[in-house]
């Protein structure tokens, strides 16, 4: 998925020449390429050693990246750390360890599943939000909430074939085990034609 440009807007409006920025569940390294362009540094961080091979085969000077759990790792050990940024990985957990990381004034830009994203599956992914619980979580751990906002998008099909190629084969796969995927056959089947696309994006300061 590509880069939410809403999130990359929250992000370049900080002055960043200077700053050490963490990227959380950094993957092959989308995010942190782009805002390596202005950063002094971005530490890339993910759980997957195949995804953070390939990001350091890019060669990049200023990025840097670590195989680490985003939920149970301690962000305070690498280094001083003005932003933590976020594409499509978001816990409370995350929340908690950036706000440790982060001084005061620092910033937490993320974009995370909603609770209504892919919700044709029959429930929410355990890895989405509410707004309101969003912004309960980051108040909660200290942050001021500067932007939150739900951008939503219906992704039309013809027929299950075309919803399956939007799902993916890896997300296809997993509906199957989980009991999703029967969910989604049977709003096709009663007329459903398009799948439900929405992201949280936000932006809070310590």
């Amino acid at each position: 998925m590509a880069v939410n440009r809403t999130l990359l807007k929250l992000i370049f409006e900080e002055p960043l020449e200077g700053c050490r920025v963490l990227d959380v569940g950094c993957g092959a390294g989308a995010l942190t390429f782009l805002v390596a362009r202005k950063a002094k540094h971005v530490t890339g961080i993910d759980i997957s050693e195949e995804a953070v091979a390939e990001a350091r085969g890019r060669g990049v000077e200023n990025t840097s990246f670590l195989v680490m759990d985003a939920d149970s790792g301690d962000y305070t050990s690498l280094g001083r750390i003005d932003m933590v940024v976020s594409h499509l990985c978001m816990s409370d957990a995350i929340i908690r360890n950036s706000y440790r990381a982060l001084p005061r004034g620092g910033v937490l830009a993320f974009a995370c599943f909603h609770s209504e994203h892919l919700i044709e599956g029959g429930r929410p992914s355990r890895f989405s939000y509410t707004a309101d619980e969003m912004r309960r979580a980051l108040v909660k751990t200290g942050f001021t909430v500067e932007y939150l906002e739900v951008e939503n998008k219906k992704i039309p099909f013809q027929n299950s074939e075309e919803a399956l190629k939007i799902l993916g084969e890896r997300t296809a796969e997993r509906w199957k085990r989980d009991g999703r995927l029967e969910h989604l056959l049977n709003y096709i089947e009663a007329g459903g034609r398009s799948l439900t696309k929405s992201i949280l994006v936000g932006k809070a300061r310590k």
